[in-house]
């Protein structure tokens, strides 16, 4: 997380969110988990190992996501890795299938660099706040789990190499 005086930059920005209604959709992903702090580090590379099966097993990856399923209370982190696809498909090894849930969810797009994505997400959940309404999401013990908490890569490192040109939807559902 970048310090809050560092966060702004030029070009950079969130859209006005909106909620739309969306229907369940499949996609291919491994598991991962570590520290927010180094996700950096541990969760990218593993689009190469969701692709290199893919493409072995005859599917055509579609946009790259980050689902966040749990955040610890500790730091960590719990998310798939993957791509969504055009049809269920039976996995196999450490790919998994599964889909992103049917229902109303709280969007907007994201433009700018992969460091100020958390700040995009504050300002996503201080706009559902503001609007009544709430994520479908849950707090234990150990952390905070979300029923999907999205990032969509439109436009990534694959299309250009300018971080200021990155376009990320991001998703919350809603109970």
């Amino acid at each position: 997380m970048l310090a809050a005086t560092e966060t702004a930059m030029p070009g950079v920005g969130l859209s006005i969110p909106q909620v739309v209604e969306r229907e369940a959709t499949p996609y291919l992903a491994i598991k991962a988990s570590g520290a927010m702090r180094d996700l950096p580090q541990f969760a990218p590379p593993l689009f190469g190992e969701t692709h290199a099966w893919m493409l072995a097993n005859g599917v055509m990856p579609g946009l790259h996501i980050f689902r966040y399923r749990r955040f610890g209370n500790d730091g960590s982190v719990e998310l798939d890795v993957g791509n969504i696809v055009d049809r269920p498909v039976t996995a196999g090894g450490k790919v998994v299938a599964d889909e992103l849930p049917a229902g109303r969810h709280a969007v907007a797009t994201y433009t700018g660099p992969y460091d100020r994505l958390y700040d995009a997400f504050c300002m996503l959940n201080g706009w559902i706040n503001a609007r009544g309404l709430k994520p479908d999401a849950g707090s234990g013990p150990d952390g905070y789990s979300l029923a999907c908490q999205l990032e969509i890569y439109r436009v990534s490192p694959r299309e250009t190499d300018n971080p200021s040109k990155f376009e990320t939807d991001i998703m919350i559902k809603l109970a």
